[in-house]
């Protein structure tokens, strides 16, 4: 059934057109309708909210006013309005399948569409959630060896940049001589049925920022350079950095990006053997350093970012580290943090703080070599 033919969505769109020159909200930004809504949503196109389609298609438009109480503004003909925050509230249409781009051999900085497509659908993830197969082509579990067993434990995460490089976070590389191999196109670690294929890359060395400390995790980024390169296919695939000045010159507050990693699915818990998912609310650094302000050590400054619910609950924990915070931008998906530190995981107060890429552009590009 084509909604667009309807002539109640038709007087509907009409109308919010009106009123969209007064609406200031962002695609994929928070919002609270109070007039017709109590719990927080996001601002999408109104094609990507179930909830509300149903509400047009039962009662058409008589629902107009109701509808129009939740627009948040009006762009290319469509209605972007505050969809109620929720898994299952927003349904996202397909993202293009990303190119194999096995040419791509230089290792300069990708730019769309050479980077960032998601293989899989994402609404709006509230709780941590097993992610689809192939749903992050660029997230890379890495694995550290031990010399006398052999055996590799996978502790850390990263994201795939270029056709040889990772970007990771200090704390994962520092002092770590036993840091081995990137696995790349991974699901569920410790399965071969999962209907992934990994690919395994030695590292060759690991950069770190000349100004990193170990004691309060200050400029916490590195650069791994893979023993070879990675080919490119729809299962593994780089995540673009935040080079473009729309998203380079952004703060994120209010606006949802998401994490992904194998690490611990509470503080202190067992590490997830199947990759995990989870989006959250990016906060201001202001609350951020009100709430580690009890922690003299830790710096909250221009350096990072900081995201996570106010009530906890949802976040990154051990071994998510060195994991990118994923920004979605049109079809594409930004490495906009860095997974860094955080106080205990989920904990209500305390949002976790992430290294801020765009602050570090020049240090990443200087070691794509």
């Amino acid at each position: 059934m084509r909604l667009c033919r309807s002539h109640g969505l038709v007087a509907f769109l009409l109308g919010l057109q009106i009123l969209a020159r007064h609406k200031v909200s962002a695609e994929g930004e928070a919002c609270n309708k109070a007039a017709a809504q109590a719990a927080p949503g996001v601002c999408v196109n109104m094609k990507r909210c179930p909830p509300y389609l149903a509400i047009l298609q039962k009662h058409g438009a008589s629902a107009g006013d109701f509808l129009r109480s939740t627009l948040c503004y009006y762009q290319d003909a469509e209605p972007i309005v505050c969809c109620p925050l929720g898994s299952e509230a927003v349904a996202t249409t397909p993202r293009p399948a990303p190119q194999p781009a096995n040419n791509l051999t230089a290792y300069g900085p990708l730019y769309s569409p050479q980077c960032g497509y998601s293989n899989a659908q994402h609404g709006r993830v509230v709780g941590g959630v097993p992610a689809d197969l192939g749903a992050w082509p660029w997230v890379a579990a890495l694995g550290y060896k031990n010399k006398t067993t052999g055996r590799i434990k996978w502790l850390c995460g990263g994201s795939l940049i270029s056709a040889r490089h990772v970007l990771t976070a200090g704390h994962c590389v520092y002092n770590r001589y036993d840091l081995y191999v990137a696995r790349l196109g991974e699901h569920d670690l410790y399965s071969d049925d999962d209907g992934a294929n990994p690919v395994d890359a030695r590292i060759e060395r690991g950069t770190i920022h000349p100004g990193y400390s170990p004691e309060n995790y200050v400029n916490d980024i590195a650069v791994l350079r893979l023993k070879r390169e990675v080919p490119f296919t729809p299962a593994i695939h780089p995540i673009c950095l935040p080079l473009p000045d729309d998203i380079k010159n952004r703060n994120f507050v209010r606006n949802f990006p998401f994490v992904a990693g194998w690490g611990s699915l509470y503080f202190h818990g067992p590490a997830s053997a199947v990759l995990q998912e989870v989006q959250l609310p990016v906060v201001t650094n202001e609350a951020c350093h009100k709430a580690f302000a009890p922690f003299k050590k830790q710096v909250i400054d221009e350096r990072v970012m900081c995201a996570g619910y106010t009530t906890g609950g949802k976040d990154a924990c051990q071994g998510d580290s060195g994991g990118a915070l994923m920004f979605p931008k049109g079809p594409n998906y930004y490495a906009i943090g860095i997974v860094s530190f955080g106080f205990r995981c989920a904990e209500a107060g305390f949002p976790g703080v992430y290294t801020r890429v765009t602050h570090f552009l020049d240090f990443i590009q200087a070691n794509l070599v």
